[in-house]
């Protein structure tokens, strides 16, 4: 009785485990924000989070895309 709840506990672990690490993305968002929009350059994405300012917060930031030095992503908060 006791080996197989010990079992089952262990394979249950290994599952959550197994899943926990598949199912991150390679380039995970920051916690609590997601990407609003993509813009040619910082300034026009900088703008881009100030005239949304009042749909989001004043909590935004804008960071190059990871494959296009050239493009940058608005994140902002849920």
């Amino acid at each position: 009785m006791y080996r197989r709840i010990a079992g089952a506990v262990v394979t249950a672990a290994a599952c959550l485990l197994a899943i926990g690490t598949t199912a991150a993305p390679a380039a995970a968002a920051p916690p609590g924000t997601y990407a609003r929009s993509h813009h040619a350059s910082l300034a026009e994405c900088d703008a881009a989070g100030q005239a949304g300012r009042h749909l989001w917060g004043l909590i935004y930031f804008c960071e190059p895309f990871p494959t296009r030095p050239d493009v940058y992503v608005l994140w902002v908060r849920y």
